[in-house]
């Protein structure tokens, strides 16, 4: 059976609307981030990496995962915390050397110049990611940054601070060395962006254990002693059980970092879905049965095409498993959701996906980039982030056919 082609260049008419519609999301974006900004430490998420870098410079860093300390330090930095509530910090103490050099600015110094690293960061990943997306840039003639700022998730790490294009990065650069056959940095670099551990080691289960990819999980697990031997340097011997009791307390100590309306994955839209009939009690098992389910679905897809297997499929698979699943998610953290997005249009242009699959991956996508602009009319979109797990789940539907497609055509061959 004959390959399908590409789809060629879009008319000029269609790129000069799809351009407009790029450049409306993007000034809706900015100005939002430009919010913000101008609402001071309050409104975002910086004063939680400024808080450990004072602890650590301080000698306070055996002290780094007690809600007391961080409560005092914060405080002092930023006195607005005493009605605004703790913003703590709970990641590995190493990630603090990324922001260490901002703890020399001024407040609003230092987001904006944060800002400019992440745009630093989106240039990059632009370029790394140019070989696997080159259909989807001839095809619309618009440049890749552009898809990227007219992303709201994405453009929201901007105004808040936050480290999630860090970690898209590094994600990206793994998935670089993983097709160029360079395994143990892919897992080395994967291990980097430990500071979300939840998100990496489900990547790491689905893109290296599932496969039995024994370089890359030996990366990995060199670069996660590296970075726990640094953190705990960092926070002393006692960042082991201070860690694990923060974790445990914390939702309870800072309940508002945890409202599952807010998350885009698959706990955010069922608790909020079903709170109206159902106490939380039974919400949950519903959760853990339709989380699980997924899991075993991508497992077995996987496992079943080791063989055979495409890489930026497996990758593009396993992010979309992996945030549909995850307990703690932000809108932040979607901003990784651009990945399987690009990869998956590209391949849909090149004429690699069904007329069926197509459809569902441009409702998806149509749906995951129109959500700000919904919410000009809609404000409470804005505080209804769980919606978008509607439009991942079924990009991921379309990237678990996409992934079984591909494998049984080279079984075939």
């Amino acid at each position: 059976m004959p390959s399908p082609s590409p789809i060629g260049r879009f008319p000029l008419t269609y790129r000069v609307a799809l351009l407009c519609l790029v450049f409306v999301s993007i000034a809706v974006n900015a100005r939002q981030m430009a919010w913000y900004v101008a609402h001071g430490p309050i409104s975002t998420d910086l004063r939680i990496f400024m808080t450990g870098v004072e602890m650590v410079r301080t000698g306070e860093g055996h002290q780094l995962y007690r809600f007391s300390a961080q409560q005092a330090v914060q405080t002092r930095l930023y006195p607005e915390t005493r009605t605004a509530g703790l913003l703590p910090f709970n990641h590995l103490a190493y990630e603090l050397l990324f922001y260490w050099p901002l703890s020399w600015l001024p407040y609003r110094t230092a987001l904006l110049t944060w800002a400019a690293v992440n745009l630093g960061f989106v240039l990059l990943i632009g370029r790394l990611l140019r070989p696997y997306t080159e259909e989807l840039r001839q095809t619309t003639g618009i440049p890749l940054v552009l898809f990227f700022l007219a992303f709201y998730p994405l453009v929201y790490v901007f105004g808040e601070g936050q480290d999630s294009l860090l970690f898209l990065l590094l994600v990206v650069v793994s998935l670089r060395c993983a097709d160029a056959g360079r395994g143990f940095w892919a897992g080395f670099v994967l291990a980097l962006a430990l500071f979300k551990f939840h998100l990496v080691l489900l990547i790491a289960f689905f893109v290296f254990l599932l496969p039995r990819k024994w370089r890359e999980l030996a990366g990995l697990a060199t670069g996660a002693l590296l970075v726990v031997g640094m953190s705990l340097a960092m926070a002393g011997p006692s960042l082991i059980t201070d860690y694990v009791a923060m974790l445990r307390q914390q939702e309870v100590m800072t309940p508002w970092g945890f409202i599952p309306w807010f998350m885009p994955n698959l706990r955010g839209l069922l608790q909020w879905g079903l709170s109206p009939w159902l106490d939380i009690g039974s919400i949950q098992p519903i959760i853990f049965v339709l989380s699980a389910a997924l899991m075993v679905i991508a497992a077995w897809l996987i496992v079943r095409c080791r063989e055979q297997q495409d890489v930026t499929l497996l990758y593009a698979l396993a992010i979309l498993s992996t945030l549909l699943v995850s307990y703690h998610l932000h809108m932040q953290d979607l901003s990784l959701a651009v990945l399987p997005m690009l990869l998956l249009l590209d391949r849909a242009l090149r004429g690699r996906l069904s007329r069926g699959w197509t459809l569902a991956m441009a409702a998806a996508v149509a749906a995951l980039y129109g959500f700000r602009l919904a919410a000009e009319p809609f404000q409470i979109l804005l505080v209804r982030g769980c919606l978008l797990a509607l439009p991942l789940s079924l990009l991921w539907v379309v990237s678990a056919g996409a992934f079984s497609s591909r494998a049984s055509s080279g079984t075939a061959a």
